[in-house]
C-alpha cells in the first residue's frame, strides 16, 4: 500500500446515510494518507459507532476520532481536526485532505492530485471534480468562482478556463488542471504551509463559502488554485440540498442553507474584495438585496426573500466587515501582480452563460417532449448506485451517433417521465472518458434568476429515467431558432402588422371602442360611487376598468391604459395563438401540431370580427378561453399537470378563479358559458381526488371570481342585458343568418364565412381516426353551440338604452371554435402503441386537413383586415381649445347619434370607455332620447319644430351641457337656425363632425333666483334665457359640492347638474335638509336668506364596503394563486444550494 504525506481531516454530522461509502472511498484509495483524523460534531445518529469502528480493527480506515460540540462549525471543526494531528503525531504532514461525510474519493483521486501539485509546485489548493451521490456519471461541482454579487458558481473548473494572467478563454481537455478562485472544500488537497500562512479557513463562516474565502485569500498569497479533472469525488451534498439540516447554521441565527449561502457570499466577496469595490459595493448590494427580496416575495418564494435579507443584513454591519478586511491584509510582497484577476464571472460572462443556458434549457425540454410523444432517440437509464471502490471499474454510459459509435460532443442529461424513447442502446464509454462542463438552467444566478432543480435520477422512487442526447447544431436550431412557439410568434405577429398597418398607433377608438382613457382617469372612474355620464349616475364601473388599470400601469411609459387595449387589439392574433399553444404543453402532440392548431385559434372568423369592430370583450375572451379552459381541466382531472393527488389543489383553483375572474369582466357570457361547462364536467368527468377536495375546488373557481368581481355582480344580477351585450359601446347589431352562424361568421365585418372548413376538417379527422379524447372538445362545441342558439333567442335594450337587439354570436361562437379544435389535438394526440406506416396515413390526412383550414383562415384575415370601424382615437377628439374648456369648466358635451339609440352626455370631454356600461337612472335615456329627437330627428323621423329645439336647447344647458356633437353627415345650419342665440358654431372634431355650443347660463353646479326656482319645484321647461342674472354659476364639482352662499331672497335654489336618485344627502349649516328636484329630474337643495354653508354629497357607503371585500378576496388570490415552491423533493432541496447547484451533465 502506498502513502504519502498526507493528513485527512473527515468532518462528520448525522451522516450515516454517506459515512459507510466515504470509508469505503478512503479504504480502497491507491494511494493512502499518512494520517486520518475523523472529527464528529455531535451527531445524534449512529455516525459516532461507524467512526469508531473504522478506527479499531487490524486495518483502521481512520487513526483518531475527535469529538466537538453539535453547534460547531465546519471550518473550526478542520482545525480542531488540524490541531489534534499535530498534538499526536507532533511532525505536520506536507498536505492536508479535507473530506466530508457525504463525499466518497475515486481510488486513484488522492494520486492524480498529488501528481498534480508536483506538475505545478506552485499550486497550493487543488481539488477534484464533484460527481453526483447517486449517479456518477453526472457533475455537480468543477472549481468555484463567484461575481460580484456574492453569487456562487460550481463550474470554474472545467468546458471553458480563464486565465488569470491572460483573462482570455480557451477550451480544455478533461486532462488537463484548470487554473480557478476555489475548490470545493470536499476531497479539496491544501499545501499545510499554505494552510498555516493563512490561518486555515475562516471561522466566522459557520459553513458554506469557506472554500471560496480560502481560495481567493490563496490566489491573492501567491499561490495557484488548480481544479484536476482527472480526479473525481462523490459527492452528496446533504446540507445545501436540504437532506440533512445543520446545529452550526442554527446556532449562527440563519433560519436555513439558502440564507446562509447569500449571507456567507456577499460577505466573502466584501472582505476579500479591492477598496474601491468595497466602498461602492456597500450601496450596490443593499439596493440589490432589497429589489430581489422584494421580487422573491412577489414569486412567494419566502425563503428566498429571507435568504436575501440576511445579505442585507450582512451589508449593515460594516464594522465587522472592516475587521474581516483587516485580517486579511496579506504580507508585504506576496500579493501577486494580476491578483484574482480573470478569476470572476464578469457581466459578460454572466450574459453568455445566460445565453447558452437559456440555450440548454430549451433543449431539454425539447427533449423531454420528444421522449414523452416516444419520439426519440437516445439512451435512457436508470441510474444505479455504484460503490465508490468500484466506481473506476464501472463504465458510464454517454451519448452515441446513429450508427452506435460513441462521439465526444456536448451531451446533455434530461429527466423524463412515463413513455420510454423509442430506442434503446447499451453502448458505453470507457470509465475514463472525459468529463463535460456542467450546464446551467436558463435561470441559474448567473443569468439573474433561481436554478431549476437537476437531474437526479436517484432512488428517489420516482419513474425518472435519464436520456442523454448529443448536443448539435441542428438540435439547437429546432429547440431555438425553428422552435414551434418561436415560428407561432413570428409568424402571427408579421401577420397582425400587415393586416393592422393602416392603424398601428397606441390609441385605438371605432366600433364598440370608446377612447379609453390615462391611467388616472382610468382608476378614478372605476373607484369612483357616481360617474358624471348621462346627467350622472350611481352605478357600478365595469371591473374591466381595474384590470385595464393594472394593464396600464405595467404600459405607463409608452402609453398606459390606451396602450394596453391597442397592443391586445393589434396583436390579438399571437397572443391567442401563444395562449393556446402554452396551454396545449402537457398534451402528447408534436409541437409542431400544436402551433398549427393554435395558429388556426388565433386567426377564427369570430375573432377577426371582434378586432375589426373594437369588441375588446370578446378579443380578451379569445386570448384568455385557452388557458382558463386548461386551468379548470387541471382543477378536475389533476393528473393533467402532473398532481394526480391533487396536492397543489389551492393553487390551481385560484388560478383558474383569477383567470375566470378577468374574462368575466370583460364578458360575461363567456364566464357564464365556461361556468356552464365547469358544473358538467364537475358531474361528468371522473377524478381520483377525494370529494370534499372537489367540492372545494369547484367553490373557488365557482365563487372566488364573483368575489373578485365586487361590486360588479350586483349589478349583472339587476341588469342582465349586460351579461347579454357585454362591455362595450353601443353598436348596431347587423342580423345574423342561420348559415353564417354553421361557418363561424358572427356578423360585421372583418370575417368571411369560411369556419365551415373547419368543421369539414373535425368531420374528417374523426372519421380517420376516431378517438374517445375528442368527447372533451366536442362537449365544449356543444357548450358554445347553446350559447350561439340563446343568442338569437334572446333580446335584451343595451343597458345605456335603445332597441331591443340580439347579443352579438361572436362569444359564443369562439368556445364553438376552441372545442372544434381540441377534437383536432385529440385526433392527433400520439397513441401508446407503436405506430405503424397505416396508421400514419389518416394522421397525416388528419393534419394536411388542418394545414388546410389555418391557410384558409389567414388568407379570410389578410382579405377582411381594415375593413371594421376602429382607427386612431385622435380623430374622435374635440378640438383642442373646446377640449380645454370643458375640462375646465367641468361642463358636459352631449354626443347626438344617427340611429334611435339616445345620444351619448358626459362631463369634462368626450364619452370614455366604460360609460356606455354604467345603467342610467329611470327616465335618463327617454330624456336624452328626446333632446336628440328635437335638435336632429332620427332615420326617417325630421327634427322638431323651432320651439322644440330651443326648449331642448334650453333643458339641456340646464342639465349642464356645454357641447353638442353632431352625428356624422349632419350639417349644423338647421341647429343653428332653429335655437337662434341660444346656439353658436364651434370649432369640429377631427374626423369632421359638426359641434354647437349651446349658450344659455347654466354650469354643473348653479344658484337660481326665486322666480326661476319657483319654476323648476314645479316642474317645467327652463326658459334657457342667454343674459340673465337668474342664473349664477358656483364653482364647484360634482358630486361632493361644498358652497358658500351669501344673503338673499327667499326660495333660492342650488342646482346641481345631476339627475335625482338615491344616495344624495344635503346640509345647510351642518343640519340636514331634503332634497328636491329641480326641472323634473335634478338634484337641488333649498338656500336660506342669511349667509350659509351648504354640502351636498352623495354617499358610496356600500360601493366602499364591497371594494373592500373585493380588495380582501384580491389578496387572497395573490397569497395563494402562486405555488411557493414546496413540491416532493424540492421542498427539501430549497435550501443553499438554489444559489450554486447547476443542472448537471452528463460525463
Amino acid at each position: 500500500m502506498h502513502t504519502a504525506p498526507v493528513l485527512a481531516v473527515l468532518v462528520c454530522h448525522d451522516g450515516e446515510e454517506w459515512l459507510p461509502g466515504a470509508l469505503s472511498g478512503l479504504r480502497a484509495s491507491t494511494v493512502r494518507p499518512w494520517h486520518v483524523v475523523a472529527v464528529d460534531t455531535g451527531s445524534d445518529d449512529s455516525t459516532p459507532e461507524l467512526l469508531e469502528d473504522a478506527a479499531a480493527g487490524e486495518s483502521p480506515v481512520v487513526d483518531e476520532v475527535v469529538t466537538l460540540a453539535r453547534h460547531t462549525g465546519f471550518a473550526e471543526a478542520v482545525s480542531a481536526g488540524v490541531a489534534h494531528a499535530d498534538a499526536t503525531w507532533h511532525e505536520p504532514d506536507d498536505w492536508i485532505w479535507v473530506l466530508h461525510d457525504d463525499s466518497a474519493v475515486e481510488p486513484h483521486c488522492l494520486a492524480t492530485l498529488l501528481n498534480a501539485t508536483e506538475a505545478s509546485p506552485s499550486a497550493g489548493m487543488v481539488g477534484p471534480i464533484s460527481l453526483d451521490w447517486d449517479d456518477p456519471r453526472l457533475i455537480v461541482e468543477a472549481g468555484l468562482t463567484t461575481d460580484t454579487s456574492g453569487h456562487r458558481r460550481a463550474d470554474a473548473g472545467i468546458g471553458t478556463s480563464t486565465g488569470a494572467a491572460r483573462g482570455t478563454t480557451k477550451e480544455i481537455t478533461a486532462e488537463q488542471s484548470t487554473e480557478v478562485l476555489a475548490m470545493p472544500s470536499a476531497g479539496v488537497l491544501l499545501r499545510r504551509s499554505l494552510w498555516d500562512r493563512l490561518g486555515g479557513f475562516d471561522t466566522e463562516l459557520a459553513l458554506l463559502w469557506d472554500d471560496v474565502d480560502f481560495g481567493w485569500r490563496a490566489n491573492v498569497a501567491g499561490s495557484t488554485v488548480l481544479c484536476v479533472p482527472m480526479a473525481r469525488i462523490r459527492h452528496a451534498r446533504a446540507v445545501a440540498t436540504g437532506r440533512r439540516g445543520h446545529a452550526a447554521l442554527d446556532a449562527a441565527g440563519y433560519p436555513g442553507p439558502a440564507a446562509a449561502q447569500r449571507a456567507h457570499g456577499v460577505r466573502t466577496y466584501l472582505v476579500n474584495c479591492s477598496r474601491p469595490a468595497f466602498v461602492l459595493g456597500l450601496p450596490r448590494l443593499a439596493a440589490l438585496c432589497v429589489l430581489r427580496a422584494l421580487g422573491f416575495l412577489l414569486l412567494a418564494a419566502p425563503r428566498r426573500a429571507r435568504a436575501e435579507l440576511s445579505a442585507l443584513a450582512v451589508v449593515f454591519r460594516p464594522a465587522a466587515l472592516r475587521r474581516g478586511r483587516r485580517a486579511r491584509v496579506p504580507p508585504e510582497g506576496t500579493r501577486r501582480s494580476g491578483g484574482v484577476r480573470g478569476l470572476f464571472v464578469g457581466r459578460f460572462r454572466r450574459l453568455s452563460n445566460g445565453l447558452r443556458a437559456g440555450a440548454l434549457y430549451l433543449v431539454r425540454r425539447s427533449v423531454a417532449r420528444d421522449a414523452a410523444l416516444g419520439i426519440l432517440a437516445g439512451q435512457p437509464s436508470r441510474a444505479q448506485w455504484v460503490p465508490p471502490d468500484r466506481s473506476g471499474a464501472v463504465a458510464a454510459p454517454m451519448a452515441v451517433s446513429p450508427s452506435g459509435t460513441a462521439v465526444s460532443r456536448d451531451m446533455v442529461a434530461v429527466p423524463v417521465s412515463g413513455a420510454a424513447p423509442a430506442e434503446r442502446t447499451d453502448e458505453a464509454a470507457p470509465a475514463h472518458e472525459p468529463a463535460h462542463e456542467p450546464s446551467h438552467s436558463p435561470t441559474d444566478e448567473s443569468a439573474g434568476g433561481a436554478p431549476v432543480q437537476r437531474p437526479s435520477p436517484g432512488t428517489d422512487g420516482g419513474e425518472h429515467r435519464l436520456v442523454f442526447v448529443e448536443v448539435d447544431r441542428r438540435r439547437i436550431l429546432a429547440a431555438t431558432l425553428l422552435a414551434p412557439p418561436l415560428l407561432l410568434a413570428v409568424g402571427l405577429t408579421a401577420l397582425a402588422l400587415f393586416v393592422h398597418w393602416h392603424r398601428l398607433g397606441l390609441d385605438l377608438a371605432g366600433g364598440r371602442l370608446l377612447p379609453v382613457g390615462d391611467l388616472t382617469q382610468v382608476w378614478s372612474s372605476y373607484l369612483a360611487s357616481w360617474h358624471p355620464v348621462g346627467g350622472g349616475t350611481s352605478a357600478h364601473a365595469p371591473p374591466a376598468l381595474a384590470v385595464l388599470g393594472v394593464l396600464g400601469a405595467a404600459l405607463y411609459p409608452i402609453g398606459g391604459p390606451p396602450a394596453a387595449v391597442a397592443l391586445m387589439l393589434i396583436l390579438a392574433a399571437p397572443l391567442a395563438g401563444l395562449s393556446a399553444y402554452a396551454a396545449t404543453r402537457r398534451l402528447a402532440v408534436a409541437g409542431w401540431v400544436r402551433a398549427l392548431v393554435a395558429a388556426g385559434y388565433a386567426v377564427l372568423p369570430p375573432a377577426t370580427a371582434a378586432v375589426e369592430q373594437g369588441r375588446v370583450g370578446v378579443v380578451l375572451a379569445h386570448i384568455l378561453l385557452p388557458p382558463v379552459t386548461a386551468g379548470i381541466a387541471r382543477v378536475l382531472r389533476p393528473g393533467l399537470a402532473g398532481d394526480p393527488a391533487g396536492t397543489r389543489w389551492l393553487p390551481s383553483s385560484v388560478m383558474a378563479a383569477v383567470g375566470l375572474a378577468v374574462l368575466g369582466a370583460f364578458s360575461p357570457a363567456t364566464h357564464v358559458l365556461v361556468l356552464a361547462g365547469l358544473l358538467l364536467a364537475f358531474v361528468l368527468v371522473p377524478s381520483t381526488v377525494r370529494m370534499a377536495r372537489r367540492v372545494a375546488s369547484m367553490a373557488i373557481v365557482a365563487l372566488l371570481p364573483i368575489a373578485l368581481l365586487l361590486p360588479w355582480p350586483v349589478t349583472l344580477v339587476t341588469h342582465p342585458e349586460l351579461v347579454l351585450h357585454g362591455i362595450g359601446a353601443r353598436f348596431t347589431e347587423l342580423p345574423v343568418q342561420a348559415a353564417m352562424l354553421f361557418s363561424l361568421h358572427p356578423g360585421g365585418p372583418g370575417a368571411l364565412p369560411i369556419g365551415a372548413v373547419l368543421v369539414v376538417a373535425v368531420l374528417v379527422a374523426l372519421i380517420l381516426r376516431p378517438t374517445v379524447r375528442a368527447l372533451a372538445g366536442l362537449g365544449i362545441a356543444a357548450i358554445g353551440a347553446a350559447g350561439v342558439v340563446a343568442s338569437q333567442l334572446l333580446a335584451a335594450s343595451p343597458v345605456a338604452g335603445g332597441q331591443e337587439r340580439h347579443p352579438w354570436p361572436g362569444a359564443p361562437l369562439l368556445v364553438v371554435g376552441l372545442g372544434l379544435l381540441a377534437v383536432l389535438l385529440a385526433v392527433a394526440y400520439r397513441r401508446e402503441e407503436r405506430r405503424s406506416a397505416v396508421a400514419g396515413v389518416p394522421r397525416l390526412m388528419t393534419v394536411g386537413a388542418a394545414v388546410a383550414m389555418t391557410a384558409a383562415f389567414v388568407v379570410a384575415a389578410v382579405q377582411v383586415g381594415g375593413d371594421g370601424p376602429l382607427r386612431d382615437a385622435d380623430t374622435t377628439r374635440l378640438a383642442s381649445a373646446v377640449a380645454e374648456d370643458l375640462a375646465r369648466s367641468g361642463e358636459s358635451v352631449l354626443v347626438l347619434r344617427g340611429d334611435d339609440d339616445p345620444p351619448r352626455q358626459a362631463a369634462g370631454g368626450m364619452p370614455a370607455f366604460g360609460d356606455d356600461d354604467l345603467p342610467l337612472p329611470e327616465g335618463a335615456a327617454d330624456r336624452l332620447h328626446g333632446w336628440q329627437q328635437a335638435m336632429v330627428g332620427a332615420p326617417g323621423v325630421p327634427r322638431g319644430s323651432d320651439s322644440e329645439v330651443r326648449d331642448a336647447v334650453a333643458a339641456a344647458s340646464a342639465a349642464g351641457v356645454r357641447m353638442v356633437v353632431l352625428p356624422h353627415g349632419v350639417d349644423s345650419a338647421g341647429l343653428l337656425e332653429a335655437g337662434g342665440e341660444l346656439v353658436s358654431p364651434a370649432a369640429g372634431t377631427a374626423d369632421g363632425r359638426r359641434v354647437v355650443r349651446l349658450n344659455p347660463a347654466g354650469g354643473p353646479v348653479t344658484l337660481i333666483a326665486p322666480e326661476l326656482s319657483r319654476l323648476a319645484i314645479g316642474g317645467e321647461a327652463p326658459p334657457g334665457d342667454v343674459e340673465t342674472n337668474a342664473v349664477a354659476p358656483v364653482d364647484a364639482d360634482l358630486p361632493d359640492v361644498r358652497a358658500r352662499v351669501s344673503d338673499g331672497a327667499a326660495g333660492r335654489l342650488l342646482v346641481l347638474a345631476a339627475t335625482h336618485e338615491a344616495g344624495w344627502r344635503a346640509e345647510v349649516n351642518g343640519e340636514v335638509v331634503p332634497i328636491v328636484r329641480a326641472w323634473g329630474h335634478q338634484v337641488a337643495v333649498e338656500v336660506p336668506t342669511r349667509e350659509s354653508e351648504v354640502v351636498v354629497e352623495h354617499a358610496g357607503t356600500v360601493r366602499n364596503t364591497l371594494l373592500l371585500a373585493q380588495l380582501g378576496a384580491v389578496l387572497f388570490a395573490v397569497l395563494t394563486a402562486i405555488p411557493s415552491g414546496r413540491r416532493g423533493l424540492r421542498s427539501a432541496r430549497d435550501g443553499g444550494d438554489r444559489e450554486t447547484r447547476a443542472a448537471s451533465r452528463p460525463r
